[in-house]
């Protein structure tokens, strides 16, 4: 990928002390605009998350794009600690403190938009490794018809956000978009009959009509103790962002059987396994089999660029491991100036939706396997994921490279051909300070 007409990128010059030492305060501008640059271009190119890395004798800044990392250039080894206490400094963290993790928070302004960035540290073999992550608090929530649902699998996750009560659980790792589909949910629900109230951590989007309240966990506002707090404040329909404990899950739970409609998200592979998790973490199955009405597991791909994709038979192994023909014609990326050479635009979900029935429930107060669950729910009605992944490949919008590395495998499992290479920058480039202004700091939470 290309970074437009960033001046930076490549391989800057660094030098071999693993043990650098603070630079003097004549590097401290230079420090102050790198970071400003990093923020300033993660942003412009629609990055989720900076990666500051430092190596033995440089420093790796990586953007994660549309799920994958690029690297966006290599920075000299004496600017590690003056970028890595700018970051700290902004987010205000301990900058003496390099033994522990840290997080933090940042929020800054980019015109009329505001982006807060998710800071952690983590102290490797090389120094302080700081993963940014951005959320564009000014992005519009997307609506339902814009989450890439099949017909089917629309017409399943519409009837459920409809039920008077019960709690409907949407799955999968951490970036697969849950919380984008759970607010598309809340548009639905929101009207001045009800009263919705959202407990988050953080707020990520601004929605009017929506009471949000934001978790703070180091003064010990925690999920579970907010939630009982929200069933004080009469609500209709309730948006927990993260099921991430017993004690948080009993409370959705009893919350979803006394009249309640809640949301909430939890880390599972597939939808069926959300049971199985609960499970786990010490929820009673009878609360389960009681409260859940639905489960939505889901993916993200990458969507191929419309205007570089070509149409072309599978590879022997593709074939092989996606069970199609030898023959079928699908789309393959290729790149061009409108995706900066990737081959892929933006990313759509794969999904698939559980409605908890009677039978279903039978089999949680059972402890049944999650294979008998997953047999269960294909019976009563749930595409598989693979299904509707193969769908969408067939259809143009994705490409059996991701859809083998997101649904079918592990990444590790699959020996696909490298992305393809960022643009090289020339000596001259690599070296350059970056002539940005600094960031309009609103304050950190």
């Amino acid at each position: 990928m290309s970074f437009g007409n960033t001046r930076f990128g490549g391989n800057a010059p660094g030098g071999n002390n693993t043990n650098s030492q603070p630079a003097p305060a004549s590097a401290q501008g230079p420090a102050v605009q790198m970071v400003n640059a990093m923020i300033n271009e993660a942003v412009r190119v629609g990055a989720s998350d900076i990666h500051y890395e430092p190596r033995k004798d440089k420093v790796e800044v990586r953007f994660r794009i549309d799920g994958v990392l690029h690297t966006w250039r290599d920075l000299p080894k004496d600017l590690q600690d003056v970028c890595a206490a700018r970051i700290k400094v902004m987010a205000e963290l301990d900058i003496n403190e390099k033994r522990l993790p840290q997080d933090g928070r940042i929020s800054v302004n980019f015109g009329t938009r505001s982006v807060d960035l998710r800071i952690s540290t983590l102290p490797i073999m090389y120094g302080e490794k700081v993963v940014m992550r951005l959320l564009d608090r000014g992005m519009s929530f997307r609506p339902l018809e814009a989450l890439d649902f099949s017909p089917h699998n629309k017409a399943a996750f519409e009837n459920l956000i409809h039920q008077p009560l019960g709690l409907l659980l949407v799955t999968g790792p951490t970036g697969s978009g849950k919380t984008t589909t759970l607010y598309s949910a809340l548009n639905v629900l929101r009207n001045k009959a009800n009263n919705i109230v959202t407990c988050e951590d953080p707020i990520e989007y601004d929605m009017e009509g929506v009471n949000q309240s934001q978790v703070f966990e180091k003064i010990g506002l925690t999920f579970a103790r907010q939630l009982r707090s929200i069933l004080r404040q009469d609500p209709d329909v309730i948006l927990v962002g993260e099921t991430r404990d017993s004690e948080t899950a009993e409370i959705a739970f009893r919350a979803a059987m006394t009249g309640h409609m809640v949301l909430s998200t939890l880390h599972s592979n597939d939808a069926p396994t959300a049971v199985t998790r609960l499970t786990d973490m010490g929820v009673p199955p009878f609360l389960i089999s009681s409260g859940l009405i639905g489960m939505v597991a889901q993916r993200l791909v990458r969507r191929l660029c419309p205007s570089c994709r070509r149409q072309a038979p599978p590879t022997p192994q593709q074939a092989a491991l996606l069970s199609i023909g030898a023959n079928e014609k699908i789309y393959h990326p290729v790149g061009c100036q409108a995706c900066e050479g990737t081959g892929y635009k933006g990313r759509i979900g794969v999904h698939e939706v559980v409605a908890v029935d009677e039978n279903f429930s039978r089999l949680i107060m059972n402890r049944a396997p999650s294979s008998d669950l997953r047999r269960a729910a294909q019976q009563a009605g749930m595409v598989p994921m693979r299904e509707d992944a193969l769908l969408k490949m067939r259809g143009g919008l994705t490409s059996p490279e991701d859809v083998i590395r997101q649904v079918f495998l592990r990444v590790d499992e699959y020996d696909a051909a490298p992305a393809p290479p960022l643009a090289p920058v020339s000596a001259d480039e690599a070296v350059a300070v970056p002539e940005v202004e600094p960031l309009a700091m609103i304050g950190a939470a």
